[in-house]
């Protein structure tokens, strides 16, 4: 049984600029440390949510949720659109943060590995104390699709193996020479848009379905 929250879902927006991290701005709302009322998700004490994106629920420091904000606010200034990656380039010094897949808001070196670091910590950051289900779990027959590991989004099986296919098949399939940089899809491919700035490459049949997958997930909540 897997699970998923609604706050981890986001309409897909087909807009040019999502290749652009700044429009991905986070909700700097509640502290999310130890404690059941956040489910799977409830990070161990001393920690709280990255939110590089809404959906970014890797367990960081205060201080670093801190610095990821502060980036996001200062991502237009970092740019170049005049770069070799267009609207993605970072000025001299900066690069991008790559905090998930897609993330091109540009950061110092530091926190990009900052970044890094957390990404790895992760797992063991979780409270040992979350309930094993809780409001993310799928109604019988589906699972987690896991595009990003905060995505929970209710899935049937097969669409999950194809969405961890399409992951590992990304690099392959972008064209760095193309109009939007790193994030530009080969011929025949198009971005998947799980999530707010997912630049995945896949054929439009799966995105269509990532569409309604995400149109369908309330009704796919154990209630």
């Amino acid at each position: 049984m897997n699970k998923i929250s609604l706050k981890d879902l986001v309409t897909p927006t087909r807009v040019a600029l999502i290749a652009s991290p700044l429009l991905l701005l986070l909700g700097m709302g509640t502290s999310h440390a130890a404690g059941p009322a956040f489910g799977p998700d409830t990070c161990a004490q001393g920690y709280v949510w990255r939110e590089a994106i809404p959906s970014d629920h890797v367990c960081v420091t205060p201080a670093v949720r801190q610095q990821t904000a502060y980036d996001n606010s200062q991502a237009a200034s970092r740019r170049d659109p005049n770069g070799a990656y267009g609207s993605n380039t970072c000025v001299s010094g900066y690069v991008w943060r790559e905090a998930f897949q897609g993330d091109a808001v540009c950061v110092t070196p530091d926190v990009r590995q900052q970044a890094r670091s957390d990404n790895s910590q992760a797992t063991a950051r979780i409270a040992p104390s979350a309930p094993a289900f809780g409001p993310d779990t799928c109604v019988q027959g589906y699972v987690w699709r896991e595009a990003i590991p905060s995505d929970h989004v209710c899935v049937t099986p097969a669409v999950r193996r194809q969405t961890a296919y399409d992951n590992s098949q990304a690099a392959s399939r972008r064209d760095p020479n193309g109009a939007y940089g790193s994030n530009t899809c080969v011929s025949g491919y198009v971005w998947r848009e799980a999530f707010q700035g997912d630049a995945v490459c896949v054929t439009p049949a799966v995105r269509q379905q990532t569409r309604r997958d995400n149109a369908l997930a309330p009704s796919r909540i154990a209630q």
